[in-house]
């Protein structure tokens, strides 16, 4: 018996031991990597006379993952930078955000167009208003306020927009 204590007594601090760098080592663990950060390659509107209810429609064109998509009226667009308004076509404006997005390409060459006017019976124009750290801001100049549809396809990865004209 003495014997058997004699190699227990060392092989229990030894495990003790063994625990205890185990649960002092860190962790490691794999950083996250950021999202793609898409980037925005077209810009088209078009009337859309045969449905019901009529709308005009605005569909912005990725490459990458659809980017998440944040829209609200405002009464003056901003460019992000500058904090200077940006002059828009319209009575009404919708804003939109876009991220992780951008509309430009690594040598920053532009990938889009800043801005398009449309002759739509609500749509008047789109133009930028900012493309800084993968925040993708545009503004649509509308005839008038209305009622909109917000939603994202993919294959090709695109936000699109649809202004329900009464």
């Amino acid at each position: 018996m003495n014997g058997l204590r004699r190699y227990w007594i060392p092989v229990v601090v030894l495990v003790l031991l063994l625990g205890s760098i185990v649960a002092v080592a860190p962790a490691t663990r794999a950083a996250a990597a950021p999202p793609p950060v898409s980037t925005l390659v077209a810009i088209r509107a078009a009337y859309h006379p045969e449905a019901r209810p009529r709308y005009d429609r605005v569909v912005f064109e990725f490459s990458g993952p659809v980017p998440q998509v944040d829209t609200h009226y405002v009464n003056q667009l901003i460019h992000d930078a500058s904090g200077l308004p940006v002059k828009i076509t319209g009575k009404a404006i919708l804003g939109l955000s876009m991220r992780p997005a951008q509309a430009h390409n690594d040598a920053g060459k532009l990938t889009a167009p800043t801005r398009i006017k449309y002759g739509l019976r609500n749509v008047k124009e789109v133009a930028s208003a900012g493309d800084f750290e993968g925040v993708l801001s545009y503004g649509i100049g509308l005839a008038h306020t209305s009622q909109t549809r917000v939603f994202t396809l993919a294959h090709p990865s695109r936000v699109v927009i649809d202004f329900l004209n009464p």
